[in-house]
């Protein structure tokens, strides 16, 4: 059975599961009728609503395919109220959202209608009616909304459908001259306009709103990360009286990439877990159960109708054959049309399991028992060092070292120094019971040695003695230290295959058991995330997704080394023996 990543008894934090459909749903709309009523009076929404369909001031908008009044699915509907949702104080409930669906359930055509209405809509908070004690709503003075994406092109997607949802008579209605890259009020300036990807030209004034589309495709190598940033920091310096915020429009992100789309939902779900002060972030989406099984026909149709419940044009039986296409892999097949989090197939974990096991609270003391693995690099990976504790094998990343991105980063070398005083700082700390180091094959340039020959041999010098178990145990050529996985290398076989046994259990402690804990930190989980599986005659290890990617994963291997070593100090009674030692010792 081939189903999405993650089983119905792990419902994350801010989902609720759909009785009718079995479909994930996290928009905070209320069961309860009188909560929902509550939030209707206290919304703009409405009055939004009613005028883009026509009842209100003006003729609305018209729908850009079929020529008719514009209509909000009830999906829709119950974004536009909660995202205008104020409280007593007159300001808005939510400060960022993000609406985020299966591919073809209108994603782009809602969103230019909500920039039409923050260009010339009541999108405003105005007054209060005294009678009633609702907000009451107006048009911006001046607005400029702004629409951001990896690419001009997919902006002026979404400009161009704007453009089409404003009828003849809407434009001079409300005096709108429509261009291809920037829409304007004709009486105040406003404006409706794509926002480039150059910092220096999109910092500018402050936006009223602004819409960031298809944010999954967002990454730091692309410039997305910076042109999110740019977005946040225009509405984030808009005036009190604007409250101006930014909306994300997105497919399911693919975990582990670390776009602006994935950042906005972990931040959403540390915000729905309480792990943050405020929770005014606003998450909508609409999943098909996890259990759905993609070449069962009655799971795979139930799950689509359940992803595209709100979307009544979408051609089921068309999206069930797009989905059993053969060039669609199964990973996107669960992102785009199930509006699943799927890991990628060749994933090595599932990140969201890793995400659970993430225990920062706890705290591994100066003393405590640990094993540690170091990876290194010269220059194009990374060198990192994570330690496992004994007594429970809770993970640490102990340090990181990786080349800087841009300029900074063509003439970097890993420093040795650095690397050497933070293990000299870890024998300080703690009681370490096992070190294995897997050293570069790379040359020093001056001296033509071995990058790292050096610290691993003041390492084994200096360290020797302490350790309950050598990482290479032997009276000729053993090393305390040195655990050297290159298959040429004299006991390299026995190391890779003991490594890959440790790998396939590290991920069904992840996985499957949800054992592993680790200390949460942002670098050891990208790393892990970034892992693929890599079958080998031992079993499945794990790798970077091609020799030369930049996503990198030195830190996975430093966790699955250092669990090998605390297994093999706890197999082989060292343990015992150091205790037995140290017992009779004299001090």
């Amino acid at each position: 059975m081939t189903t999405t990543a993650t089983s119905d008894l792990d419902l994350p934090p801010g989902y609720r599961i759909d009785p009718k459909s079995g479909a994930w749903i996290s928009s905070p709309w209320p069961e309860d009728p009188e909560a929902k009523a509550l939030i209707v009076r206290q919304s703009l929404g409405p009055s939004l609503i009613d005028w883009a369909e026509g009842r209100g001031d003006g003729p609305g908008l018209t729908h850009y395919l079929t020529g008719d009044q514009w209509r909000f699915t009830p999906g829709q509907k119950r974004f536009l109220i909660l995202w205008y949702w104020v409280n007593e104080d007159g300001r808005f409930v939510y400060r960022s959202g993000v609406k985020r669906g299966s591919k073809g359930t209108g994603k782009d055509p809602f969103a230019a209608a909500w920039l039409l209405g923050e260009l010339a809509g009541p999108a405003r908070l105005h007054d209060w009616d005294e009678r009633t004690g609702t907000p009451v709503g107006a048009p911006h003075g001046m607005p400029l909304v702004q629409i951001g994406s990896n690419s001009e092109a997919q902006s002026k997607d979404v400009l161009r459908i704007a453009n089409a949802l404003l009828s003849r008579e809407a434009r001079d209605y409300y005096g709108i001259d429509c261009g291809e890259t920037r829409t304007i009020l004709r009486d105040s300036g406003g404006r409706l306009e794509v926002l480039t990807a150059s910092e220096k030209s999109s910092e500018g004034d402050p936006a009223t709103a602004i819409a960031l589309n298809e944010s999954h495709h967002m990454t730091e190598s692309n410039g997305g990360h910076n042109l999110a940033d740019v977005a946040r920091r225009n509405v984030g310096k808009s005036p009190a009286s604007v409250q101006a915020r930014m909306v994300e429009f997105t497919n399911a992100h693919r975990q582990g990439y670390d776009s602006v789309g994935e950042l906005s939902y972990k931040a959403w779900q540390a915000q729905a877990a309480g792990k943050t002060k405020k929770r005014d972030i606003l998450y909508d989406s609409i999943e098909a159960p996890p259990s759905t099984d993609l070449y069962d026909d009655a799971s795979r149709m139930a799950g689509l109708r359940a992803a595209y419940s709100d979307a009544e044009w979408a051609d089921i039986e068309r999206l069930s054959d797009e989905v059993l296409d053969p060039r669609t892999s199964v990973a996107d097949s669960i992102r785009f049309y199930l509006n699943g989090l799927a890991a990628a197939e060749d994933a090595w974990i599932d990140p969201r399991a890793f995400d659970e096991c993430a225990r920062p609270n706890l705290t591994v003391m100066p003393g405590e028992q640990i094993a540690m693995f170091l990876d290194c690099s010269k220059s194009s990976d990374a060198t990192g060092l994570v330690a496992c504790r004994l007594s429970d094998g809770h993970v640490i990343q102990l340090g990181v070292w990786q080349k800087p991105h841009g300029d900074r980063g063509k003439t970097w070398l890993a420093p040795r120094e650095k690397v050497d005083a933070a293990v000299r700082n870890a024998f300080a700390t703690y009681e370490v019971l096992w070190f294995g180091v897997d050293p570069s094959p790379a040359k020093d340039d001056e001296t033509e040695a071995l990058y790292w020959a050096s610290s691993i041999d003041g390492w084994h010098r200096d360290f020797r003695d302490d350790l309950a178990l050598w990482a290479a145990p032997g009276k000729t050529g053993g090393n305390s230290v040195r655990f050297d996985m290159r298959l040429s290398e004299v006991g390299g076989v026995e190391r890779n295959a003991a490594f890959t046994k440790q790998a396939e259990r590290t991920q069904h402690d992840i996985d499957t058991d949800k054992s592993l804990t680790h200390d949460g930190s942002p670098a050891l989980t990208v790393h892990v995330q970034n892992a693929k599986a890599r079958p080998n005659k031992w079993g499945v290890s794990l790798g970077k997704k091609t020799r030369d990617s930049s996503h990198l994963v030195d830190l996975a291997v430093c966790m699955v080394g250092a669990r090998l070593g605390r297994q093999l100090v706890l197999d082989s009674g060292a343990l015992a023996s150091k205790k037995k030692k140290r017992s009779g010792r004299v001090w």
